[in-house]
């Protein structure tokens, strides 16, 4: 469904709740005996992406460094779902951990079929007030981890031509935005990177691995929610401002099962023709794969910057 139409095309209706395209019902056994790995597993998105492999079929390996949530996740996995669940507690960031983990995957469930990277840190804080080794420390959390655990998958996958990496991006990455600097950057990192490397592999005749950047929506998550999330150095830049801030983050209503389905659509191969884009899970999906070749022909969902006197890529 789309309204509003443009020389761009017609705009995607938004949805804040999961919808018909992405209802369970759709997935039932659509992932049935392929293995999923994802970061950040415990809670929030990450678990509500867990679950949704689960019941469209998949084993899933959960990685996160608290394993009582991970056991907790397991648990629904193997008594609702009746599918195979591997607990790894690890942290997300270190290269030794994540590829114990990956290899650990490979070796109990079997090849890795789908990669989420879901695991991140986040801080309203404004750049001349951060300690430069914290701000890079976010930059480490954000990107480093994740393309960690991209290569492993792309090695992994290039071998049989097949599988679906989904990183967890944001609606921050598009955007500038005052006092994010370092959580900005790095989830614009990552909706660049994916693009490069999706080119990489089609490239090399590798298109069945696909990948997206995905904008999981304005959920309410526990990270969004600590009070450690925004500086008070905020209110030296603009007085007020962290209380501005709280009160958005209160505002935020769309619930983490919207991304999880719009995952498992994704995994499943149904958008293939915006592989290596930005994919916003408010957007009624279906829309905009109807809409690939428009996306395609004008370089929507990907960034960029347009130039005075420039042409439409």
């Amino acid at each position: 469904m789309s309204v509003s139409n443009t020389h761009l095309g017609s705009k995607p209706a938004e949805h804040l709740l999961p919808y018909d395209a992405i209802d369970p019902a759709n997935f039932q056994n659509a992932l049935k005996d392929k293995v999923a790995l994802v970061t950040g597993a415990g809670r929030g998105i990450g678990r509500a992406i867990a679950l949704a492999f689960a019941e469209a079929g998949a084993d899933v390996a959960l990685l996160s460094r608290t394993k009582s949530q991970l056991d907790e996740v397991a648990n629904i996995i193997t008594t609702t779902h009746h599918r195979r669940a591997l607990v790894l507690p690890a942290d997300a960031t270190e290269k030794a951990a994540i590829e114990d983990a990956f290899a650990r995957t490979e070796s109990e469930l079997g090849k890795v079929d789908i990669v989420v990277a879901n695991a991140a840190s986040f801080v309203f804080r404004p750049f001349v007030y951060t300690p430069i080794d914290e701000w890079w420390n976010m930059m480490e959390a954000n990107v480093k981890g994740p393309m960690i655990l991209t290569q492993l998958a792309m090695k992994s996958m290039r071998e049989r031509n097949e599988g679906a990496i989904l990183v967890i991006s944001s609606r921050a990455g598009i955007h500038d935005t005052a006092g994010l600097s370092a959580y900005s950057t790095s989830k614009t990192a990552l909706i660049r990177a994916v693009g490069c490397l999706q080119l990489e592999l089609d490239a090399e005749g590798k298109s069945g691995v696909h990948m997206y950047a995905v904008h999981p929506g304005g959920v309410k998550t526990a990270l969004a929610q600590a009070g450690s999330s925004v500086s008070d150095d905020m209110d030296k830049m603009t007085p007020g401002s962290v209380q501005r801030i709280r009160d958005n983050f209160n505002s935020f209503v769309t619930p983490p099962e919207l991304c999880g389905r719009t995952c498992v659509l994704l995994a499943m191969g149904k958008a293939k023709e915006l592989r290596g884009r930005y994919i916003d899970v408010r957007n009624d999906i279906e829309s905009v794969v109807e809409q690939a070749e428009i996306v395609k022909k004008n370089g929507l969902y990907s960034l960029g910057i347009r130039e005075l006197g420039g042409t439409v890529p």
